[in-house]
């Protein structure tokens, strides 16, 4: 008999309803969302009366043995009964932001491996474009954190990236290790200058400065 195991996805809140391969070898997951509701984007209102799927949305994942996975999913309606004109709102899955192409999960992927490697080596080891590893970083530059999300951690890390090689083009980025030992990228900085680095650090909430230990530079 054939050996199986299992790997997580690291996806909350969905459910695998089929797998199959592509025509260049990457695997796709469809995958549907578990909750049965979500807020009404007018009002804010907790909204439960289904109003059928949005389009169908395609995201890179995690690579599984060096294969590309991709995630799709048909995005769920509500409807809201208390707004006038009854409108309705696509459900937005905490695992992947709006008009990016990739799970958070990666973005957070890429991010962790460019503090060793540049643009062009992130894109080759990543199977993705030049162009969607610049998105990640986009997507986190200058990002303004919401703390009441995050756990409290004890180590924070400070490292530089360089864009390109050969260039003077550096952005710095914030990692943390939460309490299982696993890095989180919190933040990336538009530059390493002092200054900068400085207002980031004024910012951390009072709760989380407490629980800081240790802070590790590159």
């Amino acid at each position: 008999m054939p050996a199986h195991f299992q790997i997580p996805l690291d996806l909350p809140d969905v459910e695998i309803t089929s797998v199959r391969d592509g025509e260049q070898g990457e695997l796709i997951l469809e995958v549907k969302s578990t909750p049965t509701f979500t807020y009404c984007r007018y009002c804010q209102r907790k909204i439960t009366a289904f109003h059928g799927h949005d389009r169908p949305v395609r995201l890179q994942h995690l690579p599984i043995l060096e294969r590309k996975v991709f995630i799709e999913l048909r995005p769920k309606r509500y409807v809201c009964r208390d707004c006038d004109g009854h409108p309705s709102t696509t459900q937005q899955p905490e695992w992947y932001s709006p008009n990016s192409p990739h799970t958070k999960a990666l973005d957070q992927w890429l991010l962790k491996r460019l503090m060793n490697a540049t643009v062009s080596d992130v894109s080759r080891c990543g199977q993705v474009s030049y162009d969607a590893v610049e998105g990640s970083i986009d997507r986190y530059v200058d990002k303004t954190l919401d703390w009441k999300h995050l756990a409290p951690f004890t180590t924070l890390g400070l490292d530089e990236i360089a864009l390109r090689k050969g260039h003077r083009n550096f952005v710095c980025v914030v990692t943390a290790l939460d309490a299982a030992g696993q890095m989180r990228v919190l933040a990336i900085l538009s530059d390493r200058r002092k200054q900068t680095v400085m207002d980031f650090l004024l910012s951390i909430p009072t709760a989380f400065k407490e629980r800081i230990e240790r802070v590790c530079s590159d």
